[in-house]
């Protein structure tokens, strides 16, 4: 038997025609709606979400920028550090053009928070030459000079001269953060933009001081409450405020001397002179990175007796659940550059800090 069919003649309308106008009208507004809400919300998804790519086609960047040049003992050289720094922030841009290069991150408006890690001390990071050197660059691309903040070094003082000052104390408000509940710094309601500039150390705690850590531990008036289970999910939470996931624009980490083991107490035996900057905007990706770092120093260079060349960082795989980036190397786009001036330089150092 054949299948019964409904078939129409010429000029005979079916019974839904009526709503069939209708019908069309409310899918093109549907759709207009969608592409609408997509466009808007991708413009402000930019800088607050690390990951925007559910079909996993894409990589987060990470730039290592190396020179043999640029540390020796306990000198930076301000030249090699400066090159490092216009080539990484060139790379990560897709811009050759200084100002251009700098305006995918901050803009002409923004009040920048250039946030360094206090605990590198002296004997391991040289904040004060890198801090010099990005204000100069800033200022070279035309962001005013009293725009900028430089939190976390050593000695406040040093901060490069015309910088905005930035206040110590704490907000009168307590903030929330689903895993406890702390005080956040002052200075953090003035500035509407932040570039994460950690050093690249190990924790006997946490595991490792990278990206994220430097901007949760040094933000909360207490960390001390939150050591339990090696900062996690305590130190996600931090970061994932708003009021600091939402400014950070840019990481850059400062890798020119590792500390692999002992952390955070700086120990010169186990300091590395690896001599590079790492950017990214993905700050689990650069986390990631830095901790395969630490397990290679730890394997090449002297460790005490017993201690292990590897270990885990828990907090970084509950990073990569919330969304802030990426942990799996597989979907991350690590390239390293040799980056040394045309000639050796000699007599351009400056002292590190």
């Amino acid at each position: 038997m054949l299948a019964s069919t409904t078939t129409f003649k010429i000029g005979e309308k079916p019974l839904y025609q009526p709503f069939h106008g209708w019908w069309r009208f409310w899918m093109i507004v549907v759709v207009l709606l969608v592409i609408g809400a997509s466009a808007v919300f991708g413009a402000t998804y930019h800088f607050t979400r690390a990951i925007d790519d559910p079909l996993r086609r894409q990589k987060a960047p990470v730039w290592d920028v190396q020179s043999q040049y640029v540390v020796r003992g306990m000198k930076v050289n301000a030249i090699s550090l400066r090159l490092m720094v216009q080539t990484g922030i060139r790379r990560l841009s897709g811009e050759q053009n200084m100002k251009q290069a700098w305006r995918r991150f901050v803009h002409d408006e923004d009040v920048i928070a250039i946030v360094f890690s206090p605990l590198a001390g002296n004997n391991l990071s040289s904040n004060d030459v890198l801090a010099n050197v990005l204000v100069e660059s800033l200022v070279e691309a035309d962001f005013k000079r009293e725009n900028i903040m430089v939190v976390g070094l050593t000695d406040s003082h040093s901060a490069p001269a015309g910088t905005r000052p930035w206040r110590y104390g704490w907000q009168t408000q307590v903030q929330d953060f689903y895993s406890g509940e702390d005080y956040l710094p002052l200075w953090l309601d003035e500035v509407t933009a932040i570039i994460n500039v950690p050093s690249l150390m190990d924790d006997n705690i946490i595991g490792l001081r990278g990206a994220i850590a430097n901007l949760a531990w040094p933000m909360i008036k207490s960390p001390a409450r939150f050591y339990l289970n090696g900062g996690d999910p305590f130190l996600t939470d931090i970061y994932n405020i708003p009021a600091i996931r939402g400014k950070v624009r840019l990481h850059i980490m400062n890798a020119l001397r590792i500390l692999y083991y002992g952390g955070p107490e700086v120990r010169l035996c186990y300091m590395w002179e690896y001599g590079s900057l790492l950017f990214s905007r993905d700050p689990v990706a650069l986390d990631s990175i830095g901790l395969e770092l630490i397990k290679r120093a730890r394997q090449d260079q002297t460790l005490p007796r017993g201690a292990p060349e590897s270990f885990k960082c828990e907090y970084l795989k509950t990073a990569y659940s919330m969304g802030l980036g990426y942990f799996d190397l597989n979907f991350i786009g690590y390239q390293r550059i040799q980056n040394d001036p045309p000639d050796k330089p000699t007599a351009t150092t400056s002292e590190g800090s």
